[in-house]
C-alpha cells in the first residue's frame, strides 16, 4: 500500500479544461475529496504536459507564479491564484535523486504552475500551503524514459512526498460533444485498453502506444497520456493502479484517478 503514515503516494490525476477549478462536475467534486481522511502530505512533485522543453527542467526553490496559459475562458478563471512554494530542502532532494540515477537536468525559476498543474492541486489542496515543486515534460519523452524518471523519484514517497503525473487518458479536443454526451466507444476501449496493461504491473504493455483502440483518435498528440507513466514507475515495485475515479467531460475526456501502490 501506499506510504499511508506520511502521505507520501504516487497518483495519476486528470486535469480537463481549466473550467475544472469552477465547474461542478463529477471529477472537481472527486478532487475536492480526495485528501478527506487521508494524511497530509510534506509536499508535492507533479509533472504537467502543458510544460514540455527540451530536456529535463525542475523548478528552483521559490515562489511558483500561477500561469493562465489559456485564451478564451472567464474572467473569473484568469483570478485564480494558487501561491505554492517550492522548498529549497525539497528541491533538493529531488536534485539529489535525479543525479543519482543518471537524469540530466535544469533548475527552471521561470515557469511556475500551468494550468495541468495548479487546476487539480486548487482543488484537492485548496489552501496552497504544502510545498510544491514542478518537473518539465521533456519533448522526447516516452513511456518508459517516464517509467524510469518515476522509478529514479519513487524514494521521495516515503519522504513524505506526493508524486502526481497530470495529464488525461483520452485527449483529442477536435471530438468534444456538449457537456453530458454519451461517450463514444472508441474513448470508453481505449480506457479499458490502459486499463489491461496497468494491471500487468508492466511498462513493457505500452512499448507500442499505437497497439491501443484508435490511439490517434483518442491522443493526436501524446503529451497528455505520458504523464500516467512516470505515476506508473513512481509507484515502484508494486506498480498495480486503483482506479479511483472515472468520468467523462465533454463527451470525450477522460476524467481518469489512479493510485498506484507500493513502497519503496
Amino acid at each position: 500500500m501506499t506510504d499511508t503514515q506520511s502521505g507520501g503516494g504516487a497518483v495519476f490525476f486528470a486535469h480537463g479544461a481549466p473550467t475544472l477549478a469552477l465547474e461542478d462536475t463529477a471529477a472537481s467534486r472527486f478532487l475536492k475529496s480526495f485528501a478527506a481522511g487521508r494524511p497530509r502530505p510534506k509536499a508535492i512533485l507533479i509533472l504537467s504536459p502543458h510544460w514540455e522543453t527540451d530536456g529535463l527542467k525542475l523548478s528552483a526553490p521559490g515562489p511558483l507564479r500561477t500561469y493562465h496559459d489559456f485564451r478564451g475562458f472567464p474572467r473569473p478563471l484568469y483570478e485564480i491564484s494558487y501561491p505554492a512554494v517550492a522548498g529549497e530542502a525539497q528541491v533538493g532532494e529531488v536534485a539529489r535523486l535525479l543525479k543519482a540515477g543518471g537524469h540530466d537536468f535544469e533548475l527552471d525559476n521561470s515557469w511556475g504552475l500551468d494550468h495541468g498543474a495548479w487546476v487539480p492541486l486548487s482543488l484537492a489542496y485548496p489552501a496552497a500551503d504544502i510545498p510544491v515543486s514542478a518537473l518539465s515534460l521533456p519533448r522526447d519523452s516516452t513511456p518508459s524514459t517516464l517509467f524510469a524518471l518515476g522509478q529514479t523519484l519513487a524514494p521521495l514517497k516515503d519522504q513524505g512526498v506526493l508524486i502526481v503525473g497530470s495529464g488525461s487518458t483520452t485527449h483529442n479536443l477536435g471530438e468534444i460533444q456538449p457537456q453530458g454526451s454519451v461517450v463514444p466507444d472508441w474513448a470508453t476501449k481505449f480506457d479499458g485498453w490502459l486499463d489491461e496493461g496497468l494491471q500487468t504491473g508492466s511498462i513493457d504493455s505500452f512499448s507500442d502506444l499505437n497497439s491501443g483502440p484508435e490511439f490517434r483518435r483518442n491522443h493526436p498528440t501524446e503529451e497528455h497520456l505520458l504523464p500516467l507513466f512516470f505515476a506508473f514507475g513512481a509507484g515502484a515495485p508494486d506498480r498495480k493502479p486503483n482506479l479511483l475515479h472515472r468520468s467523462y467531460e465533454y463527451g470525450t475526456i477522460s476524467m481518469s484517478y489512479f493510485e498506484f501502490a507500493g513502497q519503496t
